[in-house]
């Protein structure tokens, strides 16, 4: 009786732990099916396709899409994908979420914030912030190294709070100084008071004015022409941004005559 009953308990046991192997081996079956172990596949290159076109790949490989994020780019149709992640030839499993980045299909407009009377980084710092981007930088001669004069958008002066598209280009004109900038020596001779200040002063020199005895009132300052300038005026003459150009006007009216446009 009791061989009977032993017998019967080393059935059940074994019966048992036959169950809990067929389990166990059942398991790890369905977690390989489940995780695709040993299943990678290669993400293809989506760049340039639409979104459609870039699914029917996708499902092939068993992958899917997602648009995350809409950009403006001038070099990819709209609608077209720009970026994504993970990026092309990346090994992922079958089912992996591929995250795209969209080229917009309708452009998508920004202020365009006021970077100018400030720094050349502070402008670009500003610029990005916007959506935007810096396109051309124009130097020119001056103290104030590395400040924003202008900010232009194709070729204009672009005001601040103005709506343009994002990603838009926004060219600079920026000082740049040092003892390193040339500049040609201009020709003053015969040019009045007025039409030489303004314009030396945007090239990024400085102007001593030295007034002959005969210019005595207001009226006489604004004939006055120029007779002489130091440095002298020589064709591929330069000379350094931080310099002075010395002139000596008078009312000789000799020079009456003489063009007011700088050379």
């Amino acid at each position: 009786m009791d061989l009977k009953k032993h017998t019967v308990l080393f059935i059940n046991l074994g019966c048992i732990v036959a169950v809990v192997i067929a389990v166990f081996v059942c398991f790890v079956y369905w977690l390989e099916s489940y995780t695709s172990h040993g299943e990678d596949v290669i993400v293809p290159d989506f760049v340039n396709l639409d979104v459609e076109a870039a699914e029917i790949i996708a499902a092939k490989n068993d992958l899917v899409l997602k648009v995350s994020d809409t950009l403006i780019s001038e070099k990819i149709a709209p609608g077209a994908i720009v970026d994504y992640f993970p990026s092309a030839g990346s090994k992922v499993k079958k089912g992996r979420t591929i995250y795209l980045s969209v080229n917009s299909m309708t452009p998508i407009l920004v202020k365009m914030p006021k970077v100018t009377e400030g720094s050349l980084r502070q402008a670009i710092q500003m610029l990005e912030n916007r959506g935007l981007r810096v396109g051309n930088i124009e130097y020119k001669p001056d103290f104030a190294d590395n400040y924003v004069f202008e900010q232009r958008y194709q070729s204009k002066i672009i005001e601040p709070g103005t709506k343009i598209s994002k990603g838009s280009a926004i060219d600079l004109l920026v000082g740049k100084g040092g003892n390193d900038v040339q500049i040609p020596v201009p020709s003053l001779i015969g040019l009045s008071w007025t039409a030489i200040t303004d314009s030396l002063v945007s090239r990024g020199l400085s102007v001593n004015a030295i007034f002959s005895e005969n210019v005595k009132t207001l009226s006489d300052s604004l004939r006055a022409r120029v007779q002489r300038q130091s440095p002298i005026y020589s064709e591929g003459q330069t000379m350094q941004a931080s310099q002075t150009i010395d002139v000596w006007l008078g009312t000789d009216p000799i020079y009456d005559a003489i063009s007011t446009d700088l050379n």
